[in-house]
């Protein structure tokens, strides 16, 4: 998220994150659209009303069994109420029996987030290339995606910040088809995201046809989105054939998001400008879940829907789970967030323009006595307040710019070091 503060003292905020999990960024569009219950329930998924959403897909399904969009929006809604069981038993339904259709290529995608195998019949060889992909970063089995395989096992990218009040957001330098590209280092961000204005840039052509997707994000605005396969490269981590999101939305900075990085542990020293990426390793034989596994301290974390990394946060006395956004300058509540810290909204905030990837809507700002995480302990943080529910709170660099953080996925934890 970016702020800049205008003559006027209104600050306008670009938020760098998808709400939703990175395979939510996807809304398929098919002739089954037309269906009531199918149509009823994507209303019910965009204003996030779960549980309506889940039971108008359930009841489509239950019509047409064959209609992909209704399983596949059906598991995103289960995800959302946090019902894993269910949401996997359909993404393999979808993976087992229309692997070749798009919503059986996306529930692939899903259950490799997910860290679950296809399984069932006739899925063998798909089974094992998923439990590698998301499994094994660094190994050399020959089930690993080659271009995972060939990448650097450690790299040092080095960042500038856009600095107002104390608040950096980390930049990038990146090139894509060879031609340079500044991107915001967004761990707050499913996928890896330009917009319609940086193709001309880059010399590629508008994209022609349905979109790939859909995306909905703070602001509440739906905007078209494909997927275009190219060159990526940042430092010297150069991915082939990289699924690069392009968004019908102008005037929003490209965000390096969880799909790139996601190979990778990384330290984040924000005094020294640089960003250290450590590849991750296979475990031993008696390693569990795929990953060696330690017993060094840290502030732990849990990944949920399209990867987001989200912890706990005491806040007045009171415990919430936030994402842990590196792409968000501020941190960022929904009303409903707020009152459920019973936290009173006073009445002298400051209001401000809150704009991401779904429009512009206005916030209000205003500090709280105490957040902390771990051992950052943090006294009169201003946080902003929108109406909007977005998913999880963001917690973002006003909050923890100041430390030097390790994200290490292998063992669930944050280290934080003072600097």
């Amino acid at each position: 998220m970016i702020d800049r503060r205008e003559s006027t003292g209104t600050t306008v905020s670009i938020i760098g994150k998808s709400a939703f999990c990175a395979i939510a960024l996807v809304a398929l569009v098919s002739s089954a659209a037309n269906a009531e219950p199918y149509s009823e329930g994507i209303e019910f998924y965009q204003q996030r009303n779960f549980r309506r959403a889940a039971s108008c897909f359930e009841t489509a399904i239950a019509r047409s069994p064959e209609n992909t969009n209704a399983i596949y929006y059906a598991a995103l809604t289960y995800q959302q109420l946090r019902n894993n069981p269910r949401a996997i038993e359909l993404y393999r339904q979808l993976a087992t029996r229309y692997p070749t259709s798009r919503g059986g290529k996306l529930a692939i995608q899903a259950l490799q987030g997910l860290g679950a195998g296809i399984g069932g019949g006739g899925g063998t060889s798909q089974s094992s290339t998923t439990r590698s992909y998301s499994r094994s970063y660094g190994s050399s089995s020959a089930a690993e995606d080659p271009d995972i395989a060939r990448l650097p096992q450690q790299e040092r990218l080095h960042f500038r910040t856009e600095d107002n009040g104390g608040k950096p957001v980390l930049w990038v330098s990146g090139a894509v088809r060879n031609t340079n590209l500044d991107f915001v280092f967004d761990t707050g961000a499913d996928h890896t995201v330009i917009g319609m204005d940086h193709l001309a840039q880059i010399g590629l052509p508008k994209p022609s046809g349905p979109p790939d997707g859909h995306s909905m994000g703070v602001g509440n605005k739906v905007s078209a989105s494909w997927v275009i396969r190219t060159d990526l490269k940042v430092g010297g981590i150069q991915r082939h054939n990289f699924p690069l999101w392009v968004s019908d939305r102008t005037g929003v900075p490209p965000l390096l998001g969880r799909n790139f990085m996601e190979p990778y542990n990384y330290t984040i020293d924000t005094s020294g400008g640089s960003i250290l990426m450590n590849k991750k390793v296979v475990a031993t034989a008696s390693g569990a879940g795929g990953y060696t596994t330690t017993s060094q301290g840290g502030v732990p974390f849990k990944r949920v829907r399209g990867g987001g990394v989200v912890v706990n946060v005491e806040i007045n006395g009171r415990t919430i789970e936030m994402l842990f956004d590196t792409g968000a300058q501020s941190c960022l509540f929904s009303r409903r967030d707020i009152n459920r810290l019973g936290i009173s909204v006073p009445a002298d905030a400051e209001t401000e323009m809150t704009q991401g990837v779904g429009g512009s809507m206005p916030g209000l700002r205003f500090p709280v006595s105490r957040m902390r995480l771990g051992p950052i302990d943090k006294s009169n943080l201003p946080i902003t307040v929108v109406e909007q529910d977005f998913g999880e709170p963001l917690l973002g660099q006003s909050f923890f710019h100041d430390y030097q953080y390790t994200i290490d996925d292998q063992n669930g934890v944050i280290r934080f070091l003072r600097r």
